[in-house]
Parts: structure tokens; sequence; C-alpha cells
């Protein structure tokens, strides 16, 4: 059978935690982007380009035995893939800082305590009616106390931002890795900080005294920026969440059989500190608006479609 490209959605009954997300932060969001399929091209997404670049040389790294060799290739990866996407106003995230990190996290974990079993791992399980799509970054083998883990990588400006649970994404992880393998511990967090200075005000210690000013002032400390979060699901908070998704998904297809979508507005329009792609489209009082914008490219049609049609039957490894 000819593999392709699935939609997510209400049509094919699959849906993955972005989508979902999607609904979650913003019905009408999702309606823009997920029925829709639009995107506005030069949406600013260095940091989500930052990330990916990031996880391409992670992938390489672990699935070409984490050698030196490796090491090397996977920061020459990094470095050629993210040149397409920098952005010179940010200073935060540039080659460089992309190549410190990553020489920083191999120093790290040079010698890690698992065999690996595979990466980027795609697949998906049935919740009811309803397919259920991730794509795992690493699958690893604990090598003491014996079993699997799934690990995902997380790039962050905000550590403090980052809960292993609950969280929707990950409690889906762990039920797939449980439907797919035997022995399951659980999965890791693999959380890194990207941040513009290496150091940060050591509020928790005394105030000294700054020799520039002679006032009191915080100290500073070295800024932790690579933490794993070791986390796991029993059967009964699995159990609540595919409840929970179900529910979800039937809010969906409610509104789009209605073709009423909520805003969540104005908590969503400029959550993260940016303005949301689409609010230009929310504040026009007709929607007939969006043909000439795409007449114009300066929104496209861009269908959600990560996943292609033999992981979704199959659920196998890539």
């Amino acid at each position: 059978m000819t593999q392709q490209q699935v939609r997510i959605g209400v049509e094919s009954k699959t849906f993955d935690n972005f989508a979902l997300s999607c609904f979650r932060n913003c019905p009408t969001y999702y309606d823009w982007r997920i029925v829709k399929g639009v995107v506005k091209p030069g949406a600013k997404k260095t940091a989500a380009d930052f990330g990916t670049c990031i996880h391409m040389a992670l992938e390489h790294y672990y699935s070409n035995g984490m050698t030196d060799v490796a090491i090397q290739e996977a920061m020459e990866l990094f470095a050629k893939e993210f040149v397409k996407h920098q952005d010179d106003a940010d200073d935060k995230r540039t080659i460089g800082k992309g190549l410190e990190i990553l020489a920083n996290y191999f120093k790290r974990y040079k010698h890690e305590a698992f065999n690996v079993v595979a990466t980027e791992v795609g697949g998906a399980v049935e919740i009811g009616a309803y397919l259920y799509t991730v794509r795992i970054d690493l699958v690893a083998e604990w090598i003491s106390p014996k079993g699997i883990y799934g690990f995902d990588h997380k790039t962050t400006s905000s550590l403090g931002r980052m809960v292993a649970k609950p969280n929707n994404q990950i409690t889906g992880y762990d039920f797939t890795l449980k439907e797919q393998y035997s022995n399951v511990l659980g999965f890791q967090l693999n959380v890194i900080g990207v941040y513009k200075e290496t150091e940060e005000m050591d509020k928790g210690a005394p105030k000294v005294v700054s020799p520039k000013t002679g006032k009191l002032i915080y100290a500073k400390k070295e800024r932790e920026t690579l933490i794993r979060m070791p986390t796991s699901r029993t059967l009964i908070e699995i159990e609540d969440w595919k409840k929970e998704t179900i529910h979800l998904i039937h809010q969906i297809e409610e509104c789009q059989e209605k073709d009423v979508w909520p805003k969540h507005s104005p908590e969503f329009c400029t959550a993260f500190a940016t303005r949301c792609q689409y609010l230009d489209l929310c504040q026009a009082q007709d929607k007939s608006i969006l043909k000439p914008l795409l007449e114009a490219e300066v929104y496209l049609i861009e269908a959600w479609t990560p996943y292609i049609s033999g992981e979704i039957e199959g659920g196998e490894e890539e």
C-alpha cells in the first residue's frame, strides 16, 4: 500500500498533542491551524527552529553510537541547518550559542546509563474510536534497573515553566510506550535551557557588596541549563488521561459540526510574549478577508500532516 500523509483532525479521527493543545489554548486557533490549515509565512519562529536543529543534532548523536565522531558530526549538522533560520536580531539563539549548548550537553552526558533502542519513533495507539499519534525523540533501555525509558528533548528559555506531571504530552508518550514495549520504567523530560546570559541572581543567598556601586546586591551563580526530569504514569492516571482526551475530542467535533469556535482572548492572543499569527484574522469582522490575503500570500494553506499512513496504521518504529 502506498504511504501517504495523514491529516490530523475530525475527518480522519486522528489526533496528536499539537492539535489538542491548539484547541486547549484557543478553539479559534485550532480552527485556523488544524481545520483550515492556515499558516502565516515569515511568522517569527526562531525559537522553534532553534529547538528543531538541536533535536536534529541529538538525534544524529544517539542514532550513531554516541561516539566522538558522532559528536563532531552532530555539531556540524546543527550549524549547517540553523544558519538557514538564524535571526540576526535574536542574540539568544545563535549558531555560537547552539554549539556552546551542545558542547556542554555532550560533556555532561558523555557516559549514558542506557543503550539506545531507537530514535524518532513514530506510532499510534487507539483511544476509544480515535487514533492518537506520537513521535518520541528517543527510546532507550536503562542498564540498571533494566527497563525502557522514553526521552523528549525540550529547549526552553524558562526552565521554571517545565512540569513533568501533569503533562498531557508526556502522559500520551508513556501510554504509547507501554503499548509497544514491556517493562517501561517511565519517561524523561530532557530539558535544555536557552539563555543569553550564563549567570543569574542567587536570591536564595545573602546579598553581597557590589564592587562597582558599594550597594548590597544579590550574588550571581552559574545558571542551570541541563536538567533531566524523570516521570511515570500509573494505569489510573493513563485511564483518566484517555477519558479527558476523548472528552476534548468530543468538544472539537461539536465545534466543527456547529462551526462555532470560541476565542480564548486576550489570554492567548499575546501568549509567550509574542503576537498570535491569527490575531489580524480574528480582529476582522468578515472571515472572507482570508481569500484576498491568501492570494497576496500574506497567509498560506499548509495542512497539519506530520505522520504517514504506515505509522498510523501499524504503529511501527521508523
